[in-house]
């Protein structure tokens, strides 16, 4: 068994935004582990190696915890994350000061229609003051757009808007897990060739993943020569406090952790069952679910590997230009 690299965290299924490629929202709510619980969660995580996790939700900052939650994680020593609708973000940015290392605020669109009709609420505003308080705050935000084969065609719009706001936007692929994208229009090749092109076009501002891109040019995950290692190089936590088996879309089961992740995760015969089944599962097929897939990229030497490693030095390089304001 090897080391877990990546940490899903679901703090909360609760949002207060209505996205419509997202039902995460309409899940029946559920008791959410308190401080302690994800403290002692977290000191496990350290122990099993892993060295980045993503506090995730639903929408993350409706946890009230989240600014004690990521000030015991970087204690720890861990890379920290976050995607946020930016709802609450100017009320609570200066609690989040100097806690998250990769700060990003989901965008829709590059005018304030298209984005609040995606989302369900209306937050372009919310989204545009977000940025500023951010970089005022000298945060580095980051705008994650996600493309489908509704939006590909105005990829152009999007970065011009984050140009604006002398902000990057990362192009993120749609990925065939929710039931409105689960078809065979998301993602397709022209999504692909339209990324890359915009991407050439506006230099730095633009960012993606290589590997994601060939991994979709390839069909996604094929079950019977799988890419995906979810249970290896995952964990993935539900807000109740369940390690989720082999991941949260596709979840099969949940194992109540009780304050036992550690001996859980690497001496349960469940969790080691779907650790032998990753990626061969008939919901396996076809899957591009990035949060899982790009971890999984790095267990394992092939074309994968190499891309997605030349993305992040790719990524790491970027940062430093823009922020020299190059």
């Amino acid at each position: 068994m090897g080391v877990p690299l990546v940490a899903n965290y679901y703090l909360t299924y609760r949002c207060n935004a209505r996205c419509h490629f997202c039902d995460i929202w309409a899940l029946e709510p559920k008791k959410e582990a308190d401080f302690e619980t994800i403290k002692k969660n977290l000191h496990d995580l350290k122990r099993l190696g892993v060295k980045y996790i993503d506090f995730t939700g639903g929408e993350p900052l409706l946890k009230a915890e989240a600014p004690q939650i990521y000030a015991e994680a970087k204690r720890l020593g861990f890379t920290t994350s976050m995607t946020t609708n930016t709802i609450l973000y100017p009320k609570r940015a200066r609690e989040m000061q100097g806690l998250v290392d990769f700060l990003n605020f989901s965008l829709d669109g590059g005018d304030a229609e298209t984005h609040n009709q995606s989302r369900g609420v209306a937050i372009f505003d919310t989204l545009v003051e977000s940025v500023k308080l951010a970089k005022e705050l000298g945060e580095y935000p980051v705008l994650n757009h996600t493309v489908t084969a509704q939006n590909f065609n105005r990829l152009d719009e999007v970065a011009k808007l984050a140009r604006d706001l002398g902000a990057r936007v990362w192009m993120n692929p749609a990925f065939t897990a929710y039931s409105n994208y689960n078809s065979k229009k998301n993602p397709n090749a022209e999504m692909v060739q339209k990324i890359e092109e915009v991407a050439r076009k506006f230099g730095s501002v633009v960012g993606y993943n290589k590997a994601a891109l060939a991994f979709i040019e390839a069909g996604g995950n094929d079950t019977k020569n799988p890419r995906c290692k979810a249970v290896d190089a995952v964990i993935a936590i539900s807000p109740n406090d369940e390690l989720l088996l082999p991941c949260y879309h596709f979840a099969q089961k949940g194992l109540p952790i009780a304050g036992n992740l550690y001996d859980l995760y690497r001496e349960s015969e469940e969790v080691e069952e779907f650790r032998q089944s990753q990626g061969q599962l008939s919901v396996c097929e076809g899957c591009t679910v990035w949060c899982y897939l790009i971890p999984s990229f790095f267990k394992g030497i092939d074309k994968y590997w190499v891309l997605n490693s030349v993305t992040y030095v790719g990524e790491f390089l970027a940062r430093k230009r823009f922020l020299a304001g190059v």
